[in-house]
């Protein structure tokens, strides 16, 4: 089957590792199988603020990867902490936020561009944010080309409630943000709100806007035994922390657990991983925390859980968040404790799959949701009916044959 040919933008991409790698990752994996061959733009291993080389084993063989050095905010953050300068790095990285400091990285490759486009004669381009900068480039390459282009973002863009924007800022990307969405011929994004959302700051027509959720990889995560036969009743968050998304009221919790004795500190453990969980988590038991963990190396961690802990912004603002590692932990065939939005998307695809339950974002309500798993996992008296049927739509196969999907229908168009 002779594949056809589509320019693949992603400027996070492997060796870089953390959560925004895996959408890209496992659509060039999984392309080929339903004739599309991936020709991947992106920037060089040092712009990635985490490296993870066992992910490259995921590229298949024979998939061009053109790799563009540019200034790097990720490289300067390195370099700043070694000469404590951080906070005047942060500064920067605030006033590059138009859209964002991939900016410079977007505008070197389009003369480059030219020529891979000339020669490898892509049906249909491909853009993937953040950085959003990836979608000013799929915009040139749309007036420059008129080739078909797909517009995907895993996060919302003028409403991302991660970014602190500066007076104006947010503003300026709205704008950058409605002429990407009038421009590009499908637009995605991970959840019915935040889709929703950009669709109120479209012109386009409402038609070429689709839900294309985040999911997991049957070939890396295995369901793990059930019950877990554990020595220690282990909670597990896999993940960073942000300024409003934080452990304060988990922590908590597990603290008057220990303290009232309603679990004993020699029968628990609290297992943390992410690149800057340290910063926000005690040091001393049951609490146990790691930097960032490659992803294929996570299985023994995932072995030893007999519960996953998921923390999201309970804000109203933040329901079309799943959070990507949502999708793993609902795979691994272990009860989920989620302290997500009321009413949001994350409460919805934990309900559907039957894959554990949601509390509100307050120690009292922590607690107790952790001691009933707790007197479930000691008495072995386990409620547990995941829905696999629901849980297998999301694997990254399926998922990427829609995408396929999607671009057979842009290049015939």
């Amino acid at each position: 089957m002779k594949l056809r040919p589509v320019l693949f933008i992603a400027y996070n991409f492997p060796p870089h590792g953390g959560a925004g790698v895996q959408r890209s990752l496992k659509f060039v994996k999984y392309l080929p199988e339903f004739g599309w061959k991936p020709i991947v733009i992106t920037t060089t291993a040092d712009a990635g603020q985490v490296q993870d080389l066992t992910l490259l084993s995921d590229i298949p063989a024979g998939i061009p990867i053109h790799r563009f050095p540019a200034f790097s905010i990720a490289r300067l953050q390195s370099q700043a902490a070694r000469l404590k300068l951080d906070r005047l790095v942060v500064f920067l990285n605030l006033l590059l936020q138009i859209p964002d400091a991939a900016i410079f990285w977007s505008k070197k490759i389009r003369s480059p561009l030219v020529e891979i486009v000339e020669r490898e004669k892509p049906k249909v381009v491909y853009t993937t944010s953040g950085p959003y900068s990836a979608h000013l480039v799929g915009l040139w390459a749309k007036q420059r080309f008129q080739i078909p282009w797909f517009a995907d973002f895993r996060d919302p863009w003028s409403h991302n409630l991660i970014i602190p924007y500066l007076p104006g800022y947010q503003t300026l990307n709205r704008y950058l943000e409605r002429r990407v969405l009038a421009a590009a011929d499908r637009v995605s994004c991970v959840s019915r709100p935040w889709l929703e959302e950009m669709q109120d700051n479209s012109q386009g027509r409402p038609g070429k806007f689709l839900v294309l959720p985040n999911g997991y990889d049957d070939a890396d995560i295995k369901p793990l035994r059930f019950p877990p036969d554990h020595r220690h009743f282990t909670l597990t968050h896999l993940g960073s922390f942000y300024r409003n998304r934080h452990p304060h009221q988990f922590l908590t919790a597990i603290e008057t657990l220990m303290e009232s004795g309603r679990i004993p500190l020699s029968e628990i453990k609290v297992i943390f991983v992410g690149k800057n969980a340290k910063n926000f988590i005690p040091d001393h038991p049951p609490f146990e925390v790691h930097d960032y963990i490659p992803h294929k190396e996570l299985g023994e961690i995932r072995s030893r859980t007999t519960t996953f802990i998921l923390i999201l912004d309970v804000c109203p603002e933040n329901i079309g968040n799943y959070s990507g590692k949502l999708y793993e932990y609902i795979s691994a065939n272990r009860p989920i404790i989620g302290i997500v939005p009321p009413g949001g998307v994350a409460q919805s695809l934990i309900t559907e799959t039957q894959t554990g339950l949601t509390v509100e974002n307050n120690p009292s309500a922590i607690a107790n949701a952790v001691a009933n798993l707790y007197s479930a996992w000691k008495h072995r008296q386990w409620d547990w009916h995941p829905d696999w049927t629901v849980i297998r739509r999301y694997t990254r196969r399926r998922l990427t044959e829609q995408l396929a999907a999607q671009f057979e229908q842009l290049s015939r168009s």
